[in-house]
């Protein structure tokens, strides 16, 4: 089955301008779902064993995986802005969880993503991801990360190629 046969969303690439609007309400079921894979506790993105990482908690809102973040000023670039190569980093991770609500876990092989605003420390930023796209070997999602009243602070897509078992020795 060739990539792209199974479009989910709208049947673009990419998500409309009004999906782009719904995305800053995070509305959790009764019990939010945790998405945080257990294999990776030293992940710099979610491990909760890496001391030096950003350890997000990432959930299930539907389809769609959600975190929060609050930047600090460890993690700047220009003078009171979050580094844009740390929003690079949220993205990539957010990319990686948006096939987990489908029980698809990857590895991302193509990532870019787009500075809407400047990032502000103790700001919460809410993020989100969706999956637009899967395929046998691969899926596509697109990543949005809001500052608080719902601005878009920056926004993302990429591909990331399906894990595959170990095989058993």
């Amino acid at each position: 089955m060739p990539f792209g046969t199974h479009r989910v969303s709208n049947g673009s690439c990419g998500p409309s301008a009004r999906d782009r609007r719904r995305w800053h309400a995070v509305v959790m079921s009764t019990a939010p779902i945790r998405l945080n894979a257990n294999e990776t506790p030293h992940c710099f993105g979610c491990g909760p064993a890496n001391p030096r990482g950003l350890q997000l908690e990432i959930f299930q809102d539907g389809t769609d995986a959600v975190a929060t973040f609050t930047p600090t000023p460890d993690l700047g670039g220009w003078p009171d802005r979050l580094h844009g190569g740390v929003v690079g980093l949220l993205v990539d991770e957010m990319l990686v969880y948006a096939g987990a609500p489908h029980d698809l876990w990857g590895v991302t092989a193509k990532v870019r993503y787009w500075l809407r605003k400047p990032i502000p420390f103790g700001e919460e930023l809410t993020l989100r991801s969706r999956l637009i796209q899967r395929s046998e070997r691969a899926f596509r999602a697109t990543v949005a990360i809001h500052l608080p009243n719902e601005v878009l602070a920056a926004e993302g897509e990429g591909m990331c190629v399906l894990r595959r078992p170990a095989a058993d020795d």
